[in-house]
């Protein structure tokens, strides 16, 4: 996936999450009722923010699919238990970054390298497959544009977007 897939698909799942959970005590909890979704995007970005300067700088002669670090099952871990531990403090925004970050690694393990998940305990110099998963998200993010571009027309849908910049909202 690229960006705007990402953060589609990470917020819409939280979306789906928070619906699943109404009512749950483990929900009223750690995410205290309240779900900024503006954390969530930016945790779909992180496992890429991470890895693409590794590539571009460090790591030039060693890549599996651009999937290092940042997609692996260690760093959503340390993410997921700095997110939990920012949440019994009462911070849930740590969390939801995890939670984005960790949808990033679910869905790209799912279509693009699993073996990436374990890096950096095993080392696989592995070629992915380019030219069909490069077809497939660039339809992904072609799909997500249209329906933004078309909903920003609507003046509700406008009004929706800046609910969410301004309060990481989305109902």
């Amino acid at each position: 996936m690229y960006p705007l897939g990402h953060m589609a698909a990470a917020c819409g799942t939280a979306w789906l999450v928070r619906k699943a959970w109404r009512g749950h005590a483990l929900r009223s909890r750690l995410l205290m009722g309240r779900i900024d979704y503006r954390a969530v995007a930016f945790g779909s970005l992180l496992p890429d923010l991470v890895d693409k300067p590794l590539i571009w700088f460090i790591l030039r002669d060693s890549d599996f699919g651009g999937h290092h670090a940042g997609h692996s099952l260690l760093f959503s871990l340390a993410l997921l238990a700095l997110g939990l531990a920012a949440a019994a403090r009462g911070d849930n925004r740590a969390l939801l970054i995890a939670f984005g970050a960790v949808t990033h690694v679910a869905y790209d393990s799912l279509t693009h390298v699993p073996w990436s998940l374990l890096y950096p305990f095993v080392e696989l110099d592995v070629p992915h497959n380019g030219i069909l998963l490069r077809a497939a998200n660039i339809a992904g993010e072609a799909v997500v544009l249209f329906a933004l571009v078309f909903l920003l027309g609507r003046p509700w849908a406008r009004e929706r977007m800046s609910q969410f910049i301004r309060e990481g909202r989305l109902d």
